[in-house]
């Protein structure tokens, strides 16, 4: 268990150096991405490395919503409210990216491969097992293996994408805020301090208690909606709000009503080992594409996700313009549809951490970017992926 642990401690060390190195042009969970891939390809890492070092499920989830909470109490619920334009861009990126496959990608390979290809390039892991389910059960079985493909290997496209875009956005926050401290002023300044804050500044365990029982509230919040719904009718249990979209929210709530402060995990010293947690947890999709299997869907592959990812870029591009969002922050929130979450917010974390030259730019850039990814991604993962998907079954059948 020791040795897998270092194993993957190394892999995720030597990511985070060269993107050091790179000052973020390599984003970490790139090249993190691209070690684990070889590792399991060369056979140098046994495809369950995570799960024997306990990395994996039941605690990876635990440690994805209490990090979830931890992203909403640095978001203001001001903040929050203008987050249905990232709503409205993320929605168009994904219409861009259905359009230019149905009616570019149909020119270059055929109809059905364009249908089992297009859910899973809106994100998520239930949309691609619904693609992959449904075209199994028709007879496709090559269809089958591509929609997982394209769910594997989209992020490698993703990640440096989203990357250069937060990059850009990023450079353009602190020109402003340098060049006129209060044009973008903090958010959050001012505010009073949480019910609890004498026993937060003297107990870590405190602090994590109260961002546990957030997130269990979140948690049975989903439970109790889902239960209602099914028992309306269980056609609407669809529409039950993800838990994870609920901690973030609940992680919102806690902080505008003093029951945490912003970013209280910071203050316990447990974020690092979290953050290892979910790294390492979102790579272990990748020892479920064999060589054969690539090799075999290689040229849909790249037909999918090149046609896909122009649409996507230009659909977002353009309705930046209309809803007042800088082009590489409306590009990277719909590029959130390649890889969800943890991707997103680390990706948000390295650009930021590479860029401010303080703290206080840090949490500047944080509060101005971690909205409209983590919005993004909920949106296109969570909830309009598993819309999409379940319309193109349909189609395919």
């Amino acid at each position: 268990m020791l040795e897998s642990f270092c194993a993957v401690m190394v892999i995720l060390a030597l990511g985070d150096l060269i993107s050091a190195k790179t000052r973020g042009v390599l984003p970490s969970i790139f090249v993190i991405s691209v070690l684990f891939l070889a590792g399991y390809w060369s056979g140098l890492l046994p495809a369950d490395v995570v799960s024997q070092v306990g990395l994996g499920a039941p605690l990876a989830n635990f440690a994805l919503s209490v990090m979830v909470v931890q992203m909403g109490s640095m978001v203001s619920l001001k903040r929050l409210a203008w987050e249905w334009r990232s709503v409205a861009i993320a929605v168009t990126g994904l219409a861009g990216m259905m359009a230019f496959l149905l009616i570019f990608g149909k020119m270059i390979i055929d109809w059905e491969t364009v249908v089992a290809a297009t859910p899973p390039l809106t994100g998520g892991l239930t949309a691609a097992q619904m693609m992959a389910q449904a075209a199994a059960e028709r007879g496709f079985s090559s269809l089958a293996v591509l929609a997982t493909v394209i769910y594997v290997f989209q992020g490698f496209v993703g990640y440096p994408l989203a990357a250069w875009c937060l990059r850009m956005e990023d450079r353009r926050l602190l020109e402003i805020r340098r060049a006129d401290p209060l044009a973008l002023p903090d958010e959050g300044a001012g505010e009073a301090r949480p019910f609890f804050s004498t026993l937060q500044r003297t107990t870590t365990f405190t602090r994590i208690t109260l961002i546990a029982l957030v997130a269990l509230a979140a948690e049975l919040t989903s439970a109790a909606t889902r239960a209602l719904l099914t028992r309306l009718s269980p056609a609407l249990a669809v529409y039950t709000l993800h838990p994870l979209v609920l901690c973030f929210l609940f992680g919102c709530l806690a902080t505008k009503y003093r029951i945490t402060d912003r970013r209280p995990l910071a203050r316990t010293s447990t974020v690092g080992f979290l953050a290892v947690i979910v790294t390492a947890s979102a790579m272990e999709f990748l020892s479920g594409a064999t060589p054969e299997m690539v090799q075999s869907s290689l040229p849909a592959l790249v037909v999918a996700i090149g046609v896909g990812t122009a649409g996507l870029v230009c659909f977002s591009a353009a309705a930046s313009r209309f809803f007042d969002t800088s082009i590489p922050l409306a590009v990277a929130l719909s590029l959130t549809a390649f890889f969800g979450f943890p991707p997103s917010f680390l990706l948000t974390d390295e650009a930021a951490r590479h860029l401010a030259s303080n703290s206080d730019e840090y949490h500047f850039l944080m509060q101005r970017t971690l909205p409209q990814m983590m919005v993004g991604g909920f949106v296109t993962v969570l909830i309009a992926s598993v819309l999409i998907a379940g319309l193109f079954v349909k189609i395919l059948g």
